[in-house]
């Protein structure tokens, strides 16, 4: 069997998803207007709010709430069979994901570009806000920990992405002095940005290999002060450009890989992998690895289905910068279906891997099966190592692009909470200190190994936010009396799984370590007592995580029944 066939199904369900569901929800739930004027134009300021090109914001968006998930978590099918990610990647996306993405973004420029944490304050409660934002604080030192680690590590072992992630980020930066100073327009700074970007991939892969300088705490300090600069330098002349700019690869990279799978047939690409496994997986055990596909799957496999993360870059980001209303469908919704294409590419990559992939890091087997796809139309053996190199810094602007993101969210987030106590918020709060504060955490859970637990909670915290934030969108539409049926059945679903799975992973911590074992990597594996403290401490976290979750869908459910009465 080739992979053609289920991607031409994912083609054709995201094309419905988007030119039938998502336009007929655009017309008759939110109702844009293209007179109204956004936040974006009220509270122009050039630095936070500024209308911003529908093209840019989407390419701003799309690479935004695209990082790893959606090219890693597909990889969670090869222990359960290819068939039941590509199930919930399709149905999770057409139902759930462009839904949450897009509302996110309208709900925040209905209400004056604000953020989470205000917006659950106004519309569900006090109490919710609050526990919202511990818990926002929580899951964004979360992403660092791993993030950190994963820039790193590809650096370190791919050398060609060093140079290429140093031009694309210059290139970024010169079409952003083009664009908003020079005022150039978007086609002429674009051009620039992406000529400076492919000249930096050129150097990357005649240059990677003769790289040897560094390791990997090297370059964690190398990611580390990229990162720093990325956060604290203002959003449109950094982050905002350079996240564009690195759409084009990134959307380059995902076409490359479909046309390889639309061709399969006639390059005698076959799926290698098995489509059912069972529902408890290679492992066969229900407390082995990863666990039961329900909940895991769903919270394995994040974005490309859906992801709570992306409520944060629609409302944090991108609903400040929206210039009409009638741009929220392509920049929304559209980005969305864009990154379930991502996850199709990236589970076609998987599914061509011949032998145990299950086996090999996700990494190596993403860049093996893309290669495998791509390469016999572009040149055969002659084309792998540029593909490789390719694919290589294709990983790395997916997560250090994201991060960027992170960091900003976090010292927002860390401003808020501190908000009622100024002497704090002046000393802690600030940009500079919040930022090293988050950097210096990650460095050192990334450097232990204590990543690992925290990644195993990653999914169900990061599903969690997804389901409370599609609670929040359902008050609202309930408020301003617009249906709520295609956003209330979604946050039930999610609210459901994700609560199960905290539950799950908290407790599989205490499970392994009454079993007298424990879960970790890196240096935490030559110091067991120490491993079997954090073990215990994340198995007691997941299950704070679950009550703070059932706080704020409490509150949020209760505020929907209020809203329901007109109340």
């Amino acid at each position: 069997m080739f992979p053609i066939w289920f991607v031409v199904l994912g083609i054709i369900v995201y094309a419905i998803a988007y030119f039938v569901y998502a336009k007929w929800f655009d017309r008759n739930v939110w109702e844009p207007d293209p007179k109204k004027a956004t936040p974006a134009h009220v509270y122009m300021d050039g630095i936070q709010y500024f209308p911003v090109s529908k093209y840019v914001l989407y390419g701003f968006q799309f690479k935004g709430i695209a990082g790893l998930g959606p090219i890693f978590g597909p990889f969670i099918a090869l222990f359960y069979g290819w068939v039941p990610a590509l199930i919930w990647i399709l149905i999770g996306n057409f139902f759930i994901g462009w839904i949450h993405d897009y509302s996110s973004l309208f709900l925040s420029v209905r209400n004056e570009g604000k953020t989470m944490g205000p917006l659950t304050y106004e519309i569900i409660s006090p109490r919710a806000r609050k526990v919202l934002m511990g818990f926002l604080l929580f899951y964004l030192i979360l992403i660092t920990a791993v993030f950190v680690l994963l820039c790193s590590l590809f650096f370190n072992l791919y050398r060609a992405s060093v140079p290429a992630m140093i031009f694309l980020i210059i290139g970024g930066v010169i079409s952003g002095i083009l664009l908003y100073k020079v005022k150039t327009g978007v086609g002429v700074s674009t051009l620039v940005g992406l000529i400076i970007t492919a000249i930096g991939v050129a150097v990357g892969v005649y240059t990677g290999p003769s790289i040897t300088f560094g390791d990997l705490n090297f370059y964690m300090l190398f990611t580390c002060i990229i990162l720093f600069i990325g956060t604290v330098v203002p959003l449109i002349y950094f982050t905002q450009p350079v996240i564009y700019v690195a759409s084009y690869p990134a959307i380059f990279g995902i076409v490359l890989i479909i046309l390889g799978a639309l061709i399969s047939p006639v390059t005698g690409v076959a799926i290698q992998q098995p489509a059912w496994l069972g529902p408890l997986g290679t492992s066969g055990q229900f407390w082995g690895t990863p666990g039961p596909i329900w909940p895991i799957l769903m919270v394995s496999i994040a974005c490309g289905a859906i992801s709570g993360w992306h409520s944060l870059v629609s409302t944090s980001g991108s609903s400040t910068q929206l210039d009409v209303e009638t741009d929220a469908l392509p920049v929304g919704a559209g980005s969305m279906i864009t990154e379930g294409l991502l996850a199709l590419a990236s589970l076609a990559a998987f599914m061509v891997v011949s032998g145990e992939a299950v086996k090999m890091t996700k990494w190596d087997a993403l860049i093996k099966g893309a290669v495998a796809l791509v390469s016999p139309y572009t040149g055969g053996a002659a084309a792998q190592t540029w593909l490789s190199a390719f694919y290589a810094m294709w990983l790395e602007l997916y997560a250090l692009t994201i991060e960027l993101l992170v960091l900003r969210f976090f010292w927002l987030a860390m401003s808020d909470v501190l908000s009622p106590v100024p002497a704090l918020k002046t000393a802690i709060g600030n940009k500079y200190v919040a930022t090293i504060i988050a950097l210096v955490v990650g460095w050192a859970f990334a450097y232990s190994g204590a990543w690992v637990n925290l990644w195993l909670l990653f999914g169900g915290s990061n599903q969690l936010l997804a389901g409370l934030a599609l609670t929040l969108i359902t008050v609202y539409l309930a408020k301003v009396k617009k249906p709520t049926i295609f956003t209330l059945i979604p946050a039930l679903f999610m609210v459901i799984t994700c609560e199960v799975a905290l539950l799950y992973e908290g407790g599989k911590f205490l499970y392994v370590v009454s079993m007298g074992k424990f879960i970790a990597k890196g240096a935490l594996t030559k110091n067991p007592a120490a491993a079997t403290a954090l073990n215990v401490i994340f198995g007691i976290v997941g299950l704070v995580l679950f009550i703070l979750g059932l706080i704020v869908a409490y509150d949020g459910f209760k505020a929907l029944r209020r809203a329901k009465k007109g109340e």
